[in-house]
């Protein structure tokens, strides 16, 4: 039996309670991580989280009290997950047009760990739940921001990428080793929690076929890995096709099959070293 945990990213201040609610109803309170935006900016690319387009004042997610309050009760009952996702989420351009997620353009941001450890407390306290994992902005990190995410205490979930961007110690090597080994022979991104010198990480599949969920599911099973999905509810909300594949793959297949719902901060927590 295997650990199942799907990571919701980009709640924020605009994220209705009624979609969310909506969204999971079929889904028999399996417990979500929501990554949650302190304070949102416009993340509004194309097709992306439409609520906040046109958004330029911060907005504070504490501020959505009906939002803050559902959380609350979620946690209480075991079937919610706080993560901190950014503080504003908002994107820069270079000079020459290059688009950059808010932990490419915060590179050597000499006080990033400060703000994000008081951000951490902050929601800590808002959502009275002790958030000990970090998501990156459209999943996208440089090294110095990942060293940063870990200096302010925290563990981290993304879509890891295959150039290292961690210190190159033996134990890291040889865990920047294993998810190569992994992805060569088995054509799938290394699913388990690797234990870094200063923090956990856990790769997040994204939501791409059925058969391919199928896939990355047998694997875990046979290797004894845990499984993260990671999706968006805006992206559910306007695709039935892709949260029937969802709900599809988690509770027709995986649930039956022995999969044990999980919150990604637990899987992590309780992770083997």
């Amino acid at each position: 039996m295997i650990k199942l945990a799907i990571r919701d990213d980009d709640m924020n201040f605009f994220t209705k309670v009624e979609d969310l609610e909506y969204i999971y109803k079929d889904f028999n309170h399996f417990p979500i991580s929501y990554a949650v935006v302190p304070y949102v900016l416009d993340v509004s690319t194309r097709g992306v989280c439409s609520d906040t387009r046109g958004n330029t004042m911060p907005k504070n997610v504490a501020d959505n009290k009906a939002l803050v309050e559902w959380v609350r009760h979620k946690i209480k009952n075991g079937t919610c997950d706080v993560l901190l996702h950014g503080v504003h989420h908002s994107y820069k351009f270079t000079d020459k047009g290059v688009k950059l997620a808010e932990m490419q353009w915060r590179d050597n941001e000499s006080n990033l760990a400060d703000l994000l450890r008081v951000e951490k407390e902050r929601l800590s306290a808002v959502f009275d739940y002790p958030i000990t994992c970090f998501v990156a902005p459209s999943n996208k990190i440089t090294k110095y921001c990942l060293g940063q995410v870990a200096k302010a205490g925290l563990n981290f979930s993304g879509i890891i990428p295959m150039k290292p961007n961690v210190n190159l110690t033996v134990k890291n090597l040889a865990n920047y080793a294993k998810r190569w080994m992994v992805r060569a022979i088995y054509k799938l991104p290394y699913p388990g929690v690797l234990e870094y010198d200063n923090h956990k990480e856990v790769n997040a599949c994204i939501l791409q076929t059925y058969d391919y969920l199928v896939k990355m599911f047998e694997f875990c099973c046979k290797h004894n890995y845990p499984m993260v999905i990671n999706v968006h509810y805006w992206h559910l909300l306007d695709n039935p096709t892709e949260l029937e594949k969802l709900r599809k793959f988690v509770m027709d297949y995986a649930i039956p099959r022995g999969a044990i719902p999980t919150r990604l901060s637990d899987l992590l927590k309780y992770a083997p070293t």
